[in-house]
């Protein structure tokens, strides 16, 4: 397939703003795509690995700009002014291309399995001279390309291919492509996609296999499961009636940690983020505990990794440490078992998604049960280390079928008050008969916690400051996701709250998603998450959601959590209306 087949469609994308049109074209491109389906579903979204594949090109703008520059002879300081002007590098290499200062005596038709392949194959570069390799490859690509292709040539390298097209309009085009595109139709795609995070495998099976081969997909070790994540409770009383079947209702502590997705198959164990991330190496202290502690031969378990003070973790009134001290173990590549004795953990076990046979569609409470089956509890010893691996602290509230004439048992109250005092956010009320829901926030599971809960929000483009900071991306522009129109509404802007140290480390990864610069400004790819406490909200004009947090304060960022996990614009709108 020539490329410039799936130029067209992009251009095509790009030049309507209605999300049944956008819908339509994908579907029409999937159905022709023949056995270049699964490349061009990735491709349509600029990404070239599947959501649980955590590979990154490593392109930066700096390097994208010396490709273009090697490819065209366009000098970099004409790039750069180029760049300022428009505000995106894909367009700088359509301009570049186009006024090239010189050409190649032979050039290499473009087809899409050679821009997957050579994009696909920088993520092997390593060690000295993997940057110029990388400089060389999509060089290699743009002189080659026309105008447009070397547009999007440059987009995808960058992952920001500014078309409009969200995993919403995904999912519906493989309904229409394949199937008939009803409501059932919709159904059985997304949830063949929360099994398996990867689309080029629910558009195959859908193509080749119908609605019936998308309802056999089903979690598979060692490949990671989305979260199933949980709906705000405005106060216990009104949870625990909202969470509760047959009068029951199960409440757990909510821990302040990192959600940890467990994979095993006899000797061999995974651990994976809410983000989907691989993190099995930073944690070899966790990996120890659940080969000593999961008996079960294969598992799924969800659970809670928590970082306790080394001097309270084995005691019952463990202190858990400031999460940003916890998340550098996240990130850790060298001195990992030192950081293991200086930051011990212990893993808090809530679910079990797997034990030999799915579980997802089966009850909560029998997934507990399941749960509590696959492993014996493990005592933390931080001087092997060895990591603490445990049941989430829970209990079974009795509820009043009647909300007009419930009270909070007592039980449930002690338990908030104690989750709080412990250094904890407060606790979940979930709902005994809930089956488990990848990827989906569902008012059958609530989290309780202190009134003014902050938000998780995304930075979208940002400023360098003035005076003393003015090295620092110092005003950073927020936003949550609008469901609807799948994209991020900006809701005010941030610049307090930091310390010199976490400004420089957040400028450090802001830079490295920068797409367009125009001056002093930036704008970014929406892949930071904060979290931010502020005064109010407010309306307001000046941001597209229609809505201003005022005083905003950054209080930290959320490494674990990916642009999807970010707070809504319902949220914020629901907010708002109950301040």
């Amino acid at each position: 397939m020539e490329y410039a087949e799936l130029v067209g469609v992009y251009e095509r994308l790009a030049g309507t703003d209605s999300n049944n049109e956008k819908r339509d074209i994908l579907a029409e491109t999937f159905a022709d795509a023949g056995d270049l389906l699964p490349v061009v579903v990735k491709l349509v979204r600029g990404r070239l690995f599947a959501a649980h594949q955590r590979e990154e090109l490593g392109v930066s703008s700096s390097l994208t700009r010396d490709a273009i520059a090697k490819a065209t002879g366009i000098a970099d300081d004409d790039l750069r002014e180029r760049w300022r002007e428009t505000g995106d590098l894909g367009d700088v290499a359509a301009w570049a291309v186009e006024n090239q200062t010189q050409q190649t005596l032979f050039s290499e038709l473009l087809t899409v399995e050679r821009v997957h392949d050579s994009l696909r194959e920088i993520t092997s570069f390593e060690g000295d001279g993997s940057q110029s390799r990388r400089v060389d490859e999509i060089a290699g690509l743009l002189s080659d390309a026309d105008p447009s292709e070397a547009r999007y040539v440059v987009r995808t390298a960058l992952g920001h291919m500014r078309v409009g097209i969200g995993e919403g309009t995904i999912r519906d085009a493989i309904a229409v492509a394949f199937l008939d595109g009803s409501d059932e139709a919709i159904d059985a795609v997304e949830r063949a996609y929360q099994v398996t995070n990867d689309y080029r495998v629910v558009a195959q099976t859908a193509r080749d296999e119908g609605r019936d081969g998308l309802a056999d997909l089903d979690v598979q070790l060692f490949r990671p499961v989305q979260a199933m994540l949980a709906e705000k409770g405005e106060s216990l009383e009104q949870a625990l009636t909202d969470a509760a079947t047959d009068g029951e209702a199960i409440c757990e502590v909510k821990y302040d940690g990192a959600r940890v997705q467990i994979h095993k198959q006899g000797d061999e164990i995974r651990l994976f983020t809410r983000r989907l991330e691989d993190i099995t190496e930073q944690f070899p202290d966790v990996v120890a505990a659940v080969r000593e502690g999961v008996t079960a031969e294969s598992a799924i378990l969800d659970g809670e990794l928590v970082g306790y003070t080394p001097e309270t973790v084995e005691f019952d009134d463990r202190e858990p440490v400031p999460f940003q001290r916890f998340s550098q173990r996240i990130k850790r590549e060298d001195g990992v078992e030192k950081m293991a004795r200086e930051v011990p953990v212990v893993v808090h076990l809530f679910d079990c998604l797997y034990d030999g046979e799915t579980l997802i569609e089966t009850p909560f409470s029998t997934r507990i049960d399941r749960l509590e089956a696959t492993f014996e509890d493990v005592a933390v010893r931080p001087d092997e280390p060895l990591a603490g691996l445990e049941r989430s602290r829970a209990l079974t509230a009795s509820v009043d079928a009647d909300p007009e004439e419930m009270e909070t048992p007592d039980a449930v109250t002690e338990r908030y008050r104690e989750a709080l005092d412990a250094g904890h956010e407060g606790l979940m009320v979930k709902n005994p008969a809930a089956t488990y829901q990848p990827g989906t926030r569902v008012g059958r599971m609530l989290k309780v916690k202190p009134t003014m809960e902050p938000l998780d929000l995304v930075v979208s483009r940002a400023m360098y400051s003035e005076g003393r900071r003015s090295d620092w991306l110092g005003r950073l522009y927020l936003a949550c996701y609008d469901d609807s129109a799948e994209e991020f509404r900006e809701v005010g802007r941030l610049s307090t709250g930091y310390t010199d140290e976490e400004l420089d480390a957040l400028t450090d990864r802001l830079e490295e998603l920068i797409v367009s610069r125009d001056a002093r400004s930036v704008e970014l790819r929406p892949e930071v998450v904060l979290e931010v406490e502020y005064e109010e909200i407010q309306r307001s004009e000046e941001y597209d959601s229609g809505y201003a947090l005022r005083f905003p304060r950054f209080l930290r960022r959320r490494e674990t959590l990916a642009p999807s996990d970010a707070d809504t614009l319902e949220r914020a709108e629901r907010l708002f209306e109950e301040q």
